[in-house]
Protein backbone atom coordinates (compact mmCIF):
# COMPACT_ATOMS: atom_id res chain seq x y z
CA UNK A 1 0.00 0.00 0.00
CA UNK A 2 2.76 2.35 1.08
CA UNK A 3 4.87 1.76 -2.03
CA UNK A 4 1.74 2.66 -4.38
CA UNK A 5 1.13 5.31 -2.09
CA UNK A 6 4.53 6.71 -3.06
CA UNK A 7 4.52 6.12 -6.47
CA UNK A 8 1.12 8.07 -7.30
CA UNK A 9 2.81 10.64 -5.24
CA UNK A 10 5.89 11.02 -7.57
CA UNK A 11 3.52 10.85 -10.85
CA UNK A 12 1.52 13.83 -9.40
CA UNK A 13 4.70 15.48 -8.78
CA UNK A 14 6.07 14.83 -12.17
CA UNK A 15 2.86 15.84 -13.97
CA UNK A 16 2.57 19.22 -12.01
CA UNK A 17 5.96 19.69 -13.04
CA UNK A 18 5.71 19.04 -16.75
CA UNK A 19 2.66 20.54 -17.03
CA UNK A 20 3.63 24.09 -18.98
CA UNK A 21 -0.05 25.10 -19.75
CA UNK A 22 -0.93 25.56 -16.29
CA UNK A 23 2.40 27.10 -15.35
CA UNK A 24 3.88 26.48 -11.46
CA UNK A 25 2.01 29.72 -9.71
CA UNK A 26 -1.66 28.59 -10.89
CA UNK A 27 -1.35 25.29 -9.63
CA UNK A 28 0.66 26.43 -6.25
CA UNK A 29 -2.47 29.31 -5.93
CA UNK A 30 -5.34 26.52 -6.44
CA UNK A 31 -3.54 24.24 -3.59
CA UNK A 32 -3.00 27.71 -1.32
CA UNK A 33 -7.02 28.63 -1.82
CA UNK A 34 -7.82 25.21 -1.25
CA UNK A 35 -5.92 24.44 2.12
CA UNK A 36 -7.33 27.91 2.88
CA UNK A 37 -11.17 26.65 2.41
CA UNK A 38 -10.49 23.47 4.15
CA UNK A 39 -8.38 25.17 7.36
CA UNK A 40 -11.86 27.78 7.82
CA UNK A 41 -13.79 24.66 8.56
CA UNK A 42 -11.70 24.35 11.88
CA UNK A 43 -11.65 25.87 15.44
CA UNK A 44 -8.52 25.98 16.89
CA UNK A 45 -8.14 26.90 20.74
CA UNK A 46 -4.23 27.95 22.11
CA UNK A 47 -3.13 27.73 25.29
CA UNK A 48 0.34 29.43 26.34
CA UNK A 49 1.54 30.94 29.15
CA UNK A 50 3.65 33.03 27.13
CA UNK A 51 1.95 36.03 25.34
CA UNK A 52 4.30 36.59 22.36
CA UNK A 53 3.52 33.38 21.61
CA UNK A 54 -0.15 33.62 21.62
CA UNK A 55 0.25 36.42 19.11
CA UNK A 56 2.33 34.78 16.67
CA UNK A 57 0.50 31.89 16.48
CA UNK A 58 -2.67 34.08 16.31
CA UNK A 59 -1.44 35.86 13.15
CA UNK A 60 -0.14 32.65 11.40
CA UNK A 61 -2.99 30.73 12.12
CA UNK A 62 -5.73 33.52 10.72
CA UNK A 63 -3.55 34.18 8.12
CA UNK A 64 -3.55 30.17 7.33
CA UNK A 65 -7.57 30.46 7.42
CA UNK A 66 -8.00 28.66 10.81
CA UNK A 67 -10.37 30.42 13.22
CA UNK A 68 -8.35 31.42 16.63
CA UNK A 69 -9.27 31.43 20.33
CA UNK A 70 -5.98 31.84 22.67
CA UNK A 71 -5.58 31.92 26.31
CA UNK A 72 -2.63 32.44 28.64
CA UNK A 73 -4.40 30.68 31.72
CA UNK A 74 -5.07 26.93 31.44
CA UNK A 75 -7.53 26.94 33.71
CA UNK A 76 -10.16 29.76 31.28
CA UNK A 77 -9.12 27.15 28.56
CA UNK A 78 -10.59 24.44 30.48
CA UNK A 79 -13.74 26.54 30.92
CA UNK A 80 -14.30 27.51 27.72
CA UNK A 81 -13.99 23.65 26.52
CA UNK A 82 -16.22 22.76 29.33
CA UNK A 83 -18.74 25.05 27.52
CA UNK A 84 -17.90 24.50 23.99
CA UNK A 85 -17.73 21.59 22.35
CA UNK A 86 -17.09 23.05 18.54
CA UNK A 87 -13.38 23.25 18.87
CA UNK A 88 -11.70 20.55 16.64
CA UNK A 89 -7.71 21.12 17.47
CA UNK A 90 -6.03 21.82 21.01
CA UNK A 91 -2.50 23.38 21.07
CA UNK A 92 -1.24 23.23 24.07
CA UNK A 93 2.33 24.53 25.98
CA UNK A 94 3.69 21.46 28.23
CA UNK A 95 5.21 23.27 31.38
CA UNK A 96 2.67 26.19 32.38
CA UNK A 97 1.95 27.45 35.61
CA UNK A 98 -0.36 26.40 37.49
CA UNK A 99 -0.58 23.44 35.64
CA UNK A 100 1.49 21.77 33.36
CA UNK A 101 0.11 20.97 29.97
CA UNK A 102 -0.50 17.32 30.30
CA UNK A 103 -2.21 17.82 33.76
CA UNK A 104 -4.77 20.16 31.21
CA UNK A 105 -5.35 17.51 28.66
CA UNK A 106 -6.48 14.97 31.33
CA UNK A 107 -8.93 17.24 32.35
CA UNK A 108 -10.02 17.60 29.08
CA UNK A 109 -10.71 13.84 28.03
CA UNK A 110 -12.60 13.61 31.02
CA UNK A 111 -15.19 15.68 29.08
CA UNK A 112 -13.87 15.28 25.41
CA UNK A 113 -12.56 12.51 23.38
CA UNK A 114 -12.54 13.73 19.95
CA UNK A 115 -10.46 17.07 20.21
CA UNK A 116 -7.21 16.64 18.21
CA UNK A 117 -4.04 17.61 20.45
CA UNK A 118 -0.36 19.04 19.71
CA UNK A 119 1.72 19.65 22.75
CA UNK A 120 4.28 22.24 22.54
CA UNK A 121 7.54 22.73 24.70
CA UNK A 122 10.46 25.02 24.97
CA UNK A 123 12.66 22.86 26.82
CA UNK A 124 13.84 20.73 24.52
CA UNK A 125 15.47 17.91 26.96
CA UNK A 126 12.26 17.55 28.52
CA UNK A 127 10.01 15.77 26.10
CA UNK A 128 6.66 13.87 27.13
CA UNK A 129 7.04 10.24 27.34
CA UNK A 130 5.43 8.23 24.75
CA UNK A 131 3.46 6.60 27.40
CA UNK A 132 2.42 9.80 28.32
CA UNK A 133 1.08 10.31 24.20
CA UNK A 134 -0.21 7.55 24.14
CA UNK A 135 -2.43 7.36 27.23
CA UNK A 136 -3.77 10.69 26.72
CA UNK A 137 -4.55 10.51 23.19
CA UNK A 138 -1.95 13.20 22.05
CA UNK A 139 -2.09 12.92 18.53
CA UNK A 140 1.27 15.22 18.03
CA UNK A 141 4.34 16.86 19.89
CA UNK A 142 6.27 19.35 18.63
CA UNK A 143 9.23 21.72 19.83
CA UNK A 144 9.10 25.74 19.99
CA UNK A 145 11.33 27.44 17.52
CA UNK A 146 12.00 30.25 15.82
CA UNK A 147 9.22 29.77 13.18
CA UNK A 148 6.60 27.36 13.05
CA UNK A 149 7.05 24.89 9.97
CA UNK A 150 6.60 21.98 12.07
CA UNK A 151 3.61 23.32 14.22
CA UNK A 152 1.74 24.13 10.92
CA UNK A 153 2.96 20.55 9.24
CA UNK A 154 0.87 18.93 11.94
CA UNK A 155 -1.89 21.57 11.69
CA UNK A 156 -2.27 20.90 7.87
CA UNK A 157 -1.96 16.91 8.71
CA UNK A 158 -4.25 17.22 11.40
CA UNK A 159 -6.89 19.06 8.85
CA UNK A 160 -6.42 16.19 6.78
CA UNK A 161 -8.03 13.37 8.74
CA UNK A 162 -10.39 15.78 10.31
CA UNK A 163 -11.52 15.64 6.97
CA UNK A 164 -11.40 12.27 6.94
CA UNK A 165 -13.37 11.59 9.57
CA UNK A 166 -15.89 13.41 8.60
CA UNK A 167 -16.24 10.74 5.84
CA UNK A 168 -15.67 7.88 8.45
CA UNK A 169 -18.82 8.95 10.12
CA UNK A 170 -20.78 9.31 7.15
CA UNK A 171 -19.86 5.65 6.10
CA UNK A 172 -20.41 4.47 9.81
CA UNK A 173 -24.10 6.15 9.41
CA UNK A 174 -24.69 3.37 6.31
CA UNK A 175 -22.90 0.71 7.82
CA UNK A 176 -25.32 -1.18 8.71
CA UNK A 177 -23.08 -4.42 9.01
CA UNK A 178 -22.16 -4.47 5.58
CA UNK A 179 -18.96 -6.17 5.02
CA UNK A 180 -17.92 -3.93 2.01
CA UNK A 181 -18.98 -0.84 3.82
CA UNK A 182 -16.67 -2.08 6.84
CA UNK A 183 -13.93 -2.03 4.65
CA UNK A 184 -13.94 1.43 3.52
CA UNK A 185 -13.77 2.11 6.77
CA UNK A 186 -10.94 0.11 7.74
CA UNK A 187 -9.32 1.98 4.50
CA UNK A 188 -10.11 5.51 5.52
CA UNK A 189 -8.58 5.27 9.54
CA UNK A 190 -5.56 3.75 7.86
CA UNK A 191 -5.43 6.24 5.54
CA UNK A 192 -5.94 9.00 8.60
CA UNK A 193 -3.19 7.50 10.50
CA UNK A 194 -1.00 7.20 7.63
CA UNK A 195 -1.25 10.96 6.64
CA UNK A 196 -0.17 11.58 10.33
CA UNK A 197 2.87 9.20 10.02
CA UNK A 198 3.76 10.23 6.93
CA UNK A 199 3.96 14.06 7.93
CA UNK A 200 5.94 12.90 11.08
CA UNK A 201 8.46 11.29 8.42
CA UNK A 202 8.47 14.49 6.12
CA UNK A 203 8.92 16.36 9.25
CA UNK A 204 12.14 14.56 10.46
CA UNK A 205 14.14 15.04 6.71
CA UNK A 206 13.01 18.85 7.77
CA UNK A 207 14.76 19.11 11.02
CA UNK A 208 18.45 18.97 9.40
CA UNK A 209 19.10 20.36 5.87
CA UNK A 210 21.98 17.90 5.74
CA UNK A 211 19.69 14.63 6.31
CA UNK A 212 16.87 15.89 3.93
CA UNK A 213 16.12 12.84 1.22
CA UNK A 214 17.76 10.35 3.60
CA UNK A 215 15.01 8.06 4.46
CA UNK A 216 13.96 8.27 0.46
CA UNK A 217 17.06 7.13 -0.80
CA UNK A 218 17.74 4.53 2.16
CA UNK A 219 14.61 2.67 0.77
CA UNK A 220 15.75 3.18 -2.89
CA UNK A 221 19.28 1.45 -2.33
CA UNK A 222 17.47 -1.34 -0.17
CA UNK A 223 14.81 -1.41 -2.51
CA UNK A 224 17.70 -2.45 -5.36
CA UNK A 225 20.04 -4.66 -3.22
CA UNK A 226 16.79 -7.00 -2.28
CA UNK A 227 16.30 -7.21 -6.27
CA UNK A 228 19.57 -8.20 -6.86
CA UNK A 229 19.42 -10.89 -4.64
CA UNK A 230 15.69 -11.91 -5.98
CA UNK A 231 13.49 -11.45 -2.81
CA UNK A 232 10.21 -12.01 -2.86
CA UNK A 233 7.73 -9.02 -3.70
CA UNK A 234 6.62 -8.84 -0.32
CA UNK A 235 9.99 -8.68 1.16
CA UNK A 236 11.05 -5.72 -1.49
CA UNK A 237 7.41 -4.08 -0.17
CA UNK A 238 8.94 -4.28 3.79
CA UNK A 239 12.10 -2.96 2.60
CA UNK A 240 10.68 -0.19 0.48
CA UNK A 241 8.44 1.18 3.60
CA UNK A 242 11.30 0.25 6.05
CA UNK A 243 13.32 2.05 4.57
CA UNK A 244 11.01 5.34 4.61
CA UNK A 245 10.54 5.06 8.17
CA UNK A 246 13.38 3.55 9.65
CA UNK A 247 14.78 7.05 11.09
CA UNK A 248 10.98 8.10 12.12
CA UNK A 249 12.32 8.04 15.64
CA UNK A 250 14.27 10.69 15.43
CA UNK A 251 11.14 13.54 15.53
CA UNK A 252 11.81 13.08 19.36
CA UNK A 253 15.20 13.84 19.47
CA UNK A 254 16.30 17.24 19.84
CA UNK A 255 16.91 19.10 16.80
CA UNK A 256 20.38 20.75 18.66
CA UNK A 257 21.52 17.42 19.23
CA UNK A 258 20.78 15.99 15.17
CA UNK A 259 22.09 19.28 14.15
CA UNK A 260 25.20 19.83 16.41
CA UNK A 261 28.32 20.56 13.94
CA UNK A 262 31.13 19.27 16.69
CA UNK A 263 31.52 15.77 18.56
CA UNK A 264 28.71 14.70 20.53
CA UNK A 265 29.13 14.20 24.51
CA UNK A 266 28.49 10.83 25.80
CA UNK A 267 25.25 12.01 26.82
CA UNK A 268 24.11 13.32 23.43
CA UNK A 269 24.91 10.17 21.72
CA UNK A 270 23.06 8.03 24.30
CA UNK A 271 19.95 10.62 22.93
CA UNK A 272 20.78 9.70 19.36
CA UNK A 273 20.70 5.95 20.11
CA UNK A 274 17.42 5.93 21.72
CA UNK A 275 15.57 6.62 18.29
CA UNK A 276 15.13 3.06 17.34
CA UNK A 277 13.20 2.51 20.24
CA UNK A 278 11.11 6.04 19.72
CA UNK A 279 10.62 4.58 16.38
CA UNK A 280 9.57 1.34 17.50
CA UNK A 281 7.16 3.09 19.73
CA UNK A 282 5.40 5.42 17.59
CA UNK A 283 4.61 2.49 14.83
CA UNK A 284 3.93 -0.63 17.20
CA UNK A 285 0.21 0.77 18.19
CA UNK A 286 -0.90 0.14 14.75
CA UNK A 287 -0.85 -3.55 12.77
CA UNK A 288 -0.50 -2.05 9.58
CA UNK A 289 3.19 -1.00 10.55
CA UNK A 290 3.80 -4.58 12.38
CA UNK A 291 5.64 -6.27 9.53
CA UNK A 292 8.52 -3.23 9.13
CA UNK A 293 8.61 -2.99 12.91
CA UNK A 294 12.09 -5.00 13.49
CA UNK A 295 13.68 -2.99 10.88
CA UNK A 296 12.93 0.40 12.54
CA UNK A 297 14.14 -0.56 16.06
CA UNK A 298 16.88 -3.00 14.88
CA UNK A 299 18.66 -1.08 12.30
CA UNK A 300 21.53 -0.52 14.00
CA UNK A 301 22.32 -3.88 15.29
CA UNK A 302 25.84 -4.86 13.88
CA UNK A 303 26.65 -8.44 13.49
CA UNK A 304 29.57 -8.70 16.23
CA UNK A 305 27.17 -7.80 19.07
CA UNK A 306 28.27 -4.04 19.58
CA UNK A 307 25.19 -2.19 18.32
CA UNK A 308 21.91 -1.37 19.70
CA UNK A 309 19.79 -0.58 20.97
CA UNK A 310 20.15 -5.06 21.92
CA UNK A 311 23.27 -5.80 21.44
CA UNK A 312 22.30 -8.34 19.12
CA UNK A 313 24.20 -10.76 16.84
CA UNK A 314 24.71 -12.43 13.30
CA UNK A 315 21.74 -14.62 12.39
CA UNK A 316 19.86 -13.03 15.53
CA UNK A 317 19.60 -9.67 13.28
CA UNK A 318 16.60 -10.01 10.78
CA UNK A 319 18.19 -10.52 7.60
CA UNK A 320 16.26 -7.53 6.09
CA UNK A 321 17.18 -5.83 8.96
CA UNK A 322 20.95 -6.23 7.58
CA UNK A 323 20.18 -4.77 4.27
CA UNK A 324 18.85 -1.89 5.49
CA UNK A 325 21.98 -1.27 7.64
CA UNK A 326 23.74 -1.52 4.81
CA UNK A 327 21.78 0.93 2.59
CA UNK A 328 21.96 3.58 5.64
CA UNK A 329 25.43 3.30 6.26
CA UNK A 330 26.22 3.60 2.30
CA UNK A 331 23.58 6.68 2.13
CA UNK A 332 25.07 8.54 5.19
CA UNK A 333 28.48 8.01 3.51
CA UNK A 334 27.78 9.54 0.33
CA UNK A 335 26.19 12.41 1.89
CA UNK A 336 26.97 15.57 3.35
CA UNK A 337 26.76 16.21 7.23
CA UNK A 338 26.95 19.50 9.18
CA UNK A 339 29.90 17.73 10.77
CA UNK A 340 31.84 16.81 7.63
CA UNK A 341 31.84 16.33 3.62
CA UNK A 342 30.56 13.42 1.45
CA UNK A 343 33.28 10.49 1.75
CA UNK A 344 32.59 9.87 -2.31
CA UNK A 345 31.79 6.50 -3.76
CA UNK A 346 35.54 5.15 -3.34
CA UNK A 347 35.96 5.51 -0.22
CA UNK A 348 32.22 4.76 1.03
CA UNK A 349 32.91 1.31 -1.11
CA UNK A 350 36.17 1.02 1.10
CA UNK A 351 34.54 1.18 4.14
CA UNK A 352 31.59 -1.08 3.43
CA UNK A 353 34.54 -3.68 2.70
CA UNK A 354 36.58 -2.78 5.51
CA UNK A 355 33.22 -3.29 8.01
CA UNK A 356 31.87 -6.66 6.37
CA UNK A 357 31.64 -9.11 8.75
CA UNK A 358 32.11 -7.42 11.70
CA UNK A 359 29.01 -4.69 11.44
CA UNK A 360 27.60 -5.45 8.20
CA UNK A 361 26.70 -8.96 6.37
CA UNK A 362 29.53 -10.17 3.87
CA UNK A 363 26.96 -11.31 1.31
CA UNK A 364 24.28 -8.60 1.29
CA UNK A 365 28.38 -6.00 1.35
CA UNK A 366 29.61 -8.36 -1.60
CA UNK A 367 25.89 -8.32 -3.54
CA UNK A 368 25.64 -4.10 -3.33
CA UNK A 369 29.61 -3.79 -4.43
CA UNK A 370 28.60 -5.62 -7.37
CA UNK A 371 25.54 -3.52 -8.29
CA UNK A 372 27.81 -0.58 -7.90
CA UNK A 373 30.44 -1.30 -10.00
CA UNK A 374 27.98 -2.98 -12.81
CA UNK A 375 25.06 0.19 -12.89
CA UNK A 376 26.30 3.37 -10.66
CA UNK A 377 25.55 5.86 -13.24
CA UNK A 378 22.39 4.41 -13.50
CA UNK A 379 21.97 4.41 -10.01
CA UNK A 380 23.09 7.59 -9.00
CA UNK A 381 21.11 9.49 -11.63
CA UNK A 382 18.02 7.86 -10.32
CA UNK A 383 18.94 8.80 -6.79
CA UNK A 384 19.46 12.52 -8.08
CA UNK A 385 15.87 12.39 -9.52
CA UNK A 386 14.79 11.52 -6.22
CA UNK A 387 16.52 14.28 -4.64
CA UNK A 388 14.90 16.76 -7.24
CA UNK A 389 11.27 15.53 -6.77
CA UNK A 390 11.83 16.18 -2.80
CA UNK A 391 12.83 19.51 -3.25
CA UNK A 392 9.73 20.56 -5.25
CA UNK A 393 7.45 18.49 -2.09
Amino acid sequence: MWVIAMRLKEQKVEAIQNDDLLGTSRVEEDYDTAQYKANSRYKVLVVDDERGILDSLEVILKRGGFRFKGFSEPSDALKELENDDSYNILVTDYFMEPIHGDELIEKIRVFNKKIHILLLTGYKDQAPAIETLKRLNIQGYCEKSNNFDQLLLWLYSAVKVLEQNKDIYKLMEKAMNQNEIISELNKSLENSYSSIIESLRLAVDAKDEYTKGHSDRVSYYAFKIGQAMKLTVEELEILTVGGYFHDIGKIGIKDQIITKETRLTDEEFAEIKRHPLKGFGILESNNMFKKILPLIKYHHEKLDGTGYPEGLKDDEIPFLVRIISVADSFDAMMSKRSYRDELGIEKAVSELRKCSGTQFDPKIVEEFIKLIAEKWTEINEEVEEIDRKLANI
